[in-house]
């Protein structure tokens, strides 16, 4: 009983610390209290909804942030979560000194990952490939409206051209290739490279749920038009190890997830193309 009761102070302990470093976030990159409001009750709702399915599950809002920043998510744990990483946790801030004029986005869910790499460091250009329709129509709705210059292909990424069963996860950011799921368009990198028109692409960001298995075994050779990487690998669904070493042994410099800064991603860069110290 004792052991119990203990588990328990805990457990509501690390979930009351959880949600004074969200609400310390969200006041940090929100624009108004409005905006504030919205994301502190979402992050309450993020919890409620990991046990009760609510009635305004998926419902959209639009709140205000920092830099006259306008951003759209769904009232859904994947949608809330991937907004904590990105625009709370920092996980996709760069171990280096890069400026990125081309951007290409594999896995773009709802588009908070381009919209922050592309404010923050300036992006010209995107290119964002997510197999989810819904989550493809947000990807557009957010970059048009933060007057990003960019093109959202509709499909997942895989080693050819032609189509693939996809599981449209419950969490908007889990959906990943399985043989169960919903037939969808899949796209080579070639076809995804041949969408940009000035090579090479400064900065690849990836996070496919897996599909990096398939996609970085075989010819390899687009990888020469990848000046730099940042990644949520999947280790679960993959051979960690191997994946970066193949990176490696293509000419990446690996510089592994939580080394850089807390919470960071796994990067690699090619030695020639920028310095450390982002």
């Amino acid at each position: 009983m004792t052991n119990l009761l203990t588990r328990g102070i805990g457990r509501l302990t690390r979930t009351a610390r959880g949600l004074v470093s969200e609400l310390s976030g969200a006041w940090r990159v929100t624009d108004d209290l409005g905006s504030f409001g919205r994301i502190a009750s979402d992050f309450l709702l993020f919890r409620v909804l990991s046990v009760v399915s609510l009635p305004t599950i998926n419902q959209e809002r639009t709140v205000r942030l920092r830099g006259d920043i306008a951003l759209t998510y769904r009232l859904n744990r994947g949608d809330i979560q991937s907004f904590r990483e990105v625009w709370l946790d920092d996980s996709y801030l760069l171990p280096f000194s890069l400026e990125p004029r081309t951007l290409v986005d594999l896995g773009a869910n709802i588009g908070l990952t381009s919209l922050w790499l592309a404010k923050r460091y300036r992006a010209e250009r995107v290119i964002a490939v997510e197999a989810s329709p819904d989550n493809a129509r947000l990807v557009r709705k957010n970059l048009e409206q933060n007057g990003i210059a960019a093109e959202v292909i509709a499909a997942a990424v895989g080693p050819r051209d032609g189509t693939v069963r996809f599981n449209l996860h419950r969490n908007s950011n889990q959906g990943r290739i399985h043989p169960d799921g919903t037939e969808v368009p899949m796209v080579s990198m070639a076809t995804v490279l041949a969408r940009v028109p000035n090579r090479p692409v400064d900065l690849l960001k990836m996070d496919i749920e897996g599909g990096e298995q398939a996609l970085l075994e075989g010819d390899l050779a687009w990888l020469d038009s990848i000046a730099a990487i940042i990644a949520e690998f999947h280790p679960l669904l993959v051979d960690y190890p191997r994946l970066t070493s193949k990176l490696e042994s293509e000419g990446f410099r690996y510089i592994p997830a939580n080394s850089a800064h807390p919470n960071s991603m796994d990067a690699f860069l090619r030695p020639s193309r920028a310095q450390d110290g982002a």
